[in-house]
This record gives structure tokens, sequence and C-alpha cells, in this order.
């Protein structure tokens, strides 16, 4: 005879947080073999929050159809917050990888984008000015900082992304 275990919040956590990381991941390396990693398209970043939704949805669907048909707002909020939280883990060590080795002139290139780009919307600023701008980006654009801004937009973006889809899918006891 078996008997049907209940998986714990954390088990989803760690499960649809791997799958969000590792697609993530790949699509990742998909935008930096068509040489648009460092291109800072709006097109991109709801493509990869997309995901991130349709992943989230699965996760709160699994997890309410496991218990029972049950889902609170708190459940929803700690898978919403861990999974992004997982999958940012898995996308700060790719990125890690991306400036060490793939692509070490990605921070460089990245600069150059967004001075054509401030060139392009604002064609009378100074030099002063864009030196300026430039070197303010420049400061905040190390590994580390990347890095930390990562998981904490993720823990923010999964914080609200759960608390909508978790009053749409809440179902009390």
């Amino acid at each position: 005879m078996f008997i049907k275990t209940r998986k714990s919040v954390r088990d989803f956590i760690l499960h649809y947080g791997s799958i969000l990381g590792l697609i993530s991941i790949v699509f990742a390396l998909m935008i930096f073999f068509l040489d648009l990693h460092y291109a800072q398209e709006n097109s991109i970043n709801l493509v990869n929050y997309g995901i991130s939704i349709i992943v989230l949805i699965m996760a709160l669907l699994d997890y309410r159809k496991t218990s029972k048909g049950f889902l609170s707002l708190g459940d929803s909020i700690k898978l919403g917050m861990g999974i992004f939280l997982i999958s940012a883990l898995y996308v700060s060590i790719y990125t890690f990888i991306l400036l060490n080795f793939l692509d070490p002139e990605t921070l460089a290139k990245s600069l150059e984008v967004t001075e054509m780009k401030i060139l392009e919307q604002n064609p009378e600023i100074s030099d002063d000015q864009l030196d300026q701008i430039l070197s303010f980006q420049e400061k905040f654009s190390t590994p580390f900082t990347i890095v930390t801004v990562l998981i904490i937009f993720s823990l923010i973006s999964g914080f609200f992304s759960s608390l909508v889809l978790g009053l749409i899918f809440k179902k009390s006891r």
C-alpha cells in the first residue's frame, strides 16, 4: 500500500525555481548567441518576465492541486518569492560566467549602447553631462552590483507577481 505524501512549499520552490532558473539561462544563452545581451531591449525583459509568470502560475496551480484544492495567500507569496530567488541564483551564476569568461567586454559594450541611446534621445547634451552619466553608470556596472540588483529585483518582482496571482488563485479552507 502506497502512502501519498504531501509535498512541502520548500519542495515546490526548489522544483519550480530550478525549472525557471534553467529556462532563464537557456533564454539568456539564446540572447547571448544572438549578440543582444547588452542591447537593453525592453522586449527581451518582457519575454523573460512572461516566462517567469507562466512558471509561477504552473507552480501555484500544481501546489493548489496537491493541497486538496486550497491555496492561501501566504503560501502563494512564499512560493513566488522562493521560486524567483532560486531562479535569480541560477541567473547570477550565469551572469558571473558571462562577465568573466563568455564575454568579458559585456559591460564596456553596454556602456557604449547606453551612450548611443543617450545621444539619440538628447542630442544637445553637453560632454560634461554625458561623461557624468556614464561615469555614474560605470560605478554601478560591477558584477557584484549587477548580481545584487538582480536578486533584489527578483524578490520584489516575485512578491508582487505572487501577490496578484495569489489573490486570483486563492482558495481558503
